[in-house]
């Protein structure tokens, strides 16, 4: 590739999918794809190299020969701060190039990081849960000590993170920075702090609203053991026709984050005037749980989206 998006080897129809791991998802993508008679390529954003030959008036992405119609996130192998950031800037390099890319890279980056999510919701006046975001690990036990002290109840959160892991319900007051390192031993060194949304009643649920292109896809009701609900802490789901309201807020959550594709997390919340609040927008949604209990071939719908980009 050249630094105006010319590239020898044109492969014509062909769909790359970027997943750091080949599983149900991609079986799922390749074999519809394959049906529709477009190529198919898997690769992992850490094989792809970034050659930028000044000299030669050359940018060449290694490995990554030929210039697909269209590529599509589906994982990205997680690393240290300097390799997640290269392997987004490749997603950044093809869009700059004109090729389509879905989710985009900025959607990705705001999908990921919790803060930055909530910020954008916010900033449309999407009901979310209040949240801070902080550094400091002293600040960051006045500020929690004094919210319990208010009747708020919180959550701690992996500012990034998905599947429900290391989430963490705030009871107690903290006594001591030894207490505090016990509970956050896997934040890095960055504390996203959660207002908990009470359930309504006894019901131990929320909702997944799955969105492609601003239409409603599917969407499912996940009932857990206690107050996490994903499908990966062993959430029970059950396919829902959301109403007029829930949709539109599924709609309203993705465009705010910048996201064609999205899973998004919805509770009900008796204190909000809506009656809902948005958790989280994933730029990645997987959605093998909300096929199961789905009519609608949510694979299918996928691949028509991809194919419908291609240029």
């Amino acid at each position: 590739m050249d630094r105006d998006g010319k590239v020898n080897n044109v492969e014509k129809g062909e769909i790359v999918i970027f997943s750091d791991e080949i599983g149900w998802h991609t079986d799922e993508l390749q074999v519809g794809l394959n049906l529709s008679r477009i190529k198919t390529r898997i690769l992992n954003l850490s094989s792809i190299d970034i050659f930028i030959d000044c000299a030669k008036d050359k940018f060449v992405l290694r490995n990554f020969n030929t210039s697909p119609s269209c590529c599509f996130v589906r994982g990205i192998e997680g690393g240290t701060l300097e390799q997640v950031t290269r392997r987004l800037a490749i997603l950044h390099q093809l869009e700059f190039l004109g090729i389509p890319v879905v989710n985009s890279g900025k959607g990705i980056e705001n999908s990921v990081d919790k803060c930055m999510t909530s910020f954008l919701l916010r900033m449309q006046d999407i009901s979310t849960p209040d949240c801070w975001t902080l550094e400091d690990k002293e600040t960051s036990i006045k500020l929690i000590n004094s919210l319990l002290d208010e009747g708020r109840n919180l959550v701690i959160k992996p500012i990034f993170g998905s599947q429900g892991v290391n989430v963490t319900l705030i009871e107690e007051k903290i006594k001591n920075e030894k207490d505090f390192e016990k509970m956050i031993n896997f934040a890095k060194g960055v504390f996203y702090i959660q207002e908990f949304v009470e359930p309504v009643g006894s019901l131990l649920r929320d909702f997944r609203v799955f969105v492609i292109d601003d239409e409603v896809i599917a969407a499912m009701e996940r009932k857990g053991q206690g107050w996490v609900h994903n499908v990966a802490k062993g959430g029970v789901c059950r396919q829902i026709i959301p109403d007029n309201f829930l949709k539109k807020l599924a709609i309203q959550s993705t465009r705010a984050v910048g996201l064609e594709i999205g899973g998004v997390d919805i509770i009900e919340d008796k204190s909000s005037d809506l009656g809902y609040k948005v958790l989280e927008v994933n730029g990645i949604p997987a959605w093998k749980g909300l096929q199961n209990v789905s009519d609608i071939n949510i694979s299918d719908k996928i691949i028509k989206f991809m194919i419908s980009k291609m240029r």
